[in-house]
């Protein structure tokens, strides 16, 4: 008899440790967040910031992968405002994914710029934050980036 409680209660422990690392996994795999403090507020996928602290309308800014699949557009970003765009990570189908801002300058040219670059397919969260501080003579944009991969931090850098 006292074996048969010995047992019962070895395999209540067990199941008891076998659930809470079940639930563990689960939290991992779901709810876990390891991205710097600054970055948390923002939603899994990628995320774009654009903050237009010129005194200039800017021009349509398109956001792409390497492949050119869209991330977005935005059209006619006025002085102090700001904008995001959100959306699946699950367009990265390949590692070593870049995603580029395209935009034309005055004589009709493309700029294109290179924003960040993701190692794997589908990471968890990418997030870039653009602070636009001018638009020089000649069209091209001044401003500053900054953001996270989900592998590590990057910037903030000045690309003039």
């Amino acid at each position: 008899m006292k074996s048969h409680k010995l047992i019962i209660l070895i395999m209540s422990v067990i199941s008891i440790f076998l659930i809470s690392i079940f639930l563990m996994f689960i939290y991992l795999l779901f709810f876990y967040d390891d991205s710097p403090d600054e970055y948390k507020k923002y939603d899994r996928g990628v995320t774009i910031e654009v903050n237009n602290m010129s005194n200039q309308t800017l021009p349509e800014l398109n956001f792409l992968y390497t492949d050119d699949i869209e991330v977005g557009t935005i059209k006619d970003l006025k002085p102090g405002e700001t904008i995001k765009l959100s959306g699946s990570s699950k367009e990265i189908k390949f590692s070593d994914v870049s995603l580029y801002l395209n935009y034309c300058i005055n004589n009709g040219e493309k700029k294109v710029d290179s924003l960040a670059y993701m190692y794997y397919k589908k990471p968890y969260k990418v997030v870039v934050i653009i602070n636009v501080i001018g638009i020089d003579k000649n069209g091209l944009l001044e401003y500053e980036w900054k953001g996270y991969n989900d592998w590590s931090k990057f910037g903030p850098e000045i690309m003039k």
